[in-house]
């Protein structure tokens, strides 16, 4: 019967701690992640994923300013339809404006409002002081 387990080339690791490096990953990944959720409502009454939304919209190239819902998508880690509640959210919440294209009725253009863009101001830097805090201790 043959092993799953490959043997490690001399100065490589082993699959062990290959897996292991991967887990301790993961940890930090999830533990910075409850840490920005934490701050960032406490301080801003923002989600984790409403901030990213904030965020990748703030670096839209000036003059274009509006994005489509589909190149937001390929920028996020949420699936089609946690990005369609999240941006709902924050239109609610008068952080965005959604607009249909007028060539392509199926397509939607996301913009962020001034208040969107000054809540994401506001907000940065304690993004920026957890991520810090987080990078720090590992």
């Amino acid at each position: 019967m043959q092993s799953h387990v490959n043997l490690p080339v001399m100065g490589e690791p082993t699959d062990v701690e290959v897996c292991d490096q991967w887990c301790a990953t993961l940890r930090a990944v999830h533990v910075t992640s409850a840490a920005l959720e934490h701050a960032l409502e406490a301080e801003h009454g923002l989600g984790l994923s409403e901030f990213q939304v904030l965020l990748v919209l703030a670096g839209v190239e000036p003059g274009r300013a509006k994005m489509r819902l589909k190149d937001l998508e390929a920028k996020m880690y949420l699936s089609q339809s946690a990005l369609s509640r999240t941006v709902a959210r924050l239109h609610d919440a008068g952080l965005l404006t959604r607009a249909a294209c007028e060539l392509d009725r199926r397509a939607l253009f996301v913009e962020l409002s001034e208040s969107g863009r000054k809540r994401y101001e506001d907000a940065l830097p304690t993004h920026m002081r957890v991520l810090r805090e987080q990078v720090a201790a590992v």
